[in-house]
């Protein structure tokens, strides 16, 4: 499906952005290099055909306002709330890929009411934010490839223990050619389309089933059962066990 480009003025910035499909709304964020537009997301137009896509050029990229100094992701999150408010957007699921994961991260702990799901794809984040993730409740699909060196894998499972509604997904390796650049395993939209589609698709039908248990439920019973084999066993009256 083709998307259609267009601009909004918000405040001191102008924001470029494109929009495809007409279904509930889904925001997609794109990384940090300085080469990034919304058009990194080409591979996953086809969720256009279920949900309303909003595509955004982060300030400081593509066509959108380039200041002189790029507006760091607490900026970039407040900016992206405005444009839901401009565009009557009460709440969107959030697939945010590198930098653009730690923007939607922000977003929904700030604006909460204005985000149903996040999606996380080799997703970049600010170390202040793992103790409030804790007590988000937002359905969180984590994908990560194992051989990302941008964001390494151990960021992943750092998210999922921060988010206790999460569910982590590890790709396998994808720069398994030598001559390749190993940036192609932090960029999982275009190398892994058809897998990070699938994900997607899946999540967004149904985030609540796709989330993992808690965490810190799960050491609560595997506590229970340390507990439980460290237990004295029960002995009789002659003191036998």
């Amino acid at each position: 499906m083709q998307a259609v480009e267009k601009q909004v003025e918000l405040g001191e910035f102008r924001v470029n952005y494109a929009s495809a499909g007409n279904g509930a709304p889904v925001l997609m964020l794109h990384g940090s290099d300085h080469r990034e537009s919304w058009k990194v997301w080409d591979p996953m137009l086809g969720l256009a055909d279920t949900y309303g896509l909003v595509i955004p050029d982060l300030v400081g990229y593509g066509r959108s306002s380039a200041p002189l100094e790029t507006p760091d992701h607490r900026a970039q999150a407040q900016v992206i709330g405005d444009l839901l408010d401009k565009l009557g957007i009460k709440t969107a699921d959030v697939v945010g890929a590198g930098w653009g994961g730690q923007v939607g991260l922000e977003l929904a702990l700030h604006r909460p009411e204005a985000v149903r799901s996040v999606v996380l794809i080799a997703a970049a984040y600010d170390k202040e934010q793992l103790r409030p993730l804790q007590k988000m409740r937002k359905p969180t699909l984590i994908v990560y490839a194992e051989d990302d060196m941008v964001t390494q894998l151990k960021a992943g499972y750092l998210l999922r223990d921060a988010i206790g509604t999460s569910r982590l997904e590890v790709l396998d390796a994808v720069a398994k050619d030598p001559s390749h650049d190993f940036t192609m395993s932090h960029k999982l939209q275009k190398f892994r389309p058809g897998q990070v589609l699938q994900l997607i698709r899946l999540f967004l039908s149904k985030p609540q089933e796709m989330v993992s248990e808690p965490p810190e439920l799960e050491n609560e019973l595997k506590g229970m059962a340390l507990r439980k084999e460290d237990e004295p066993k029960e002995t009789d009256s002659s003191g036998t066990p």
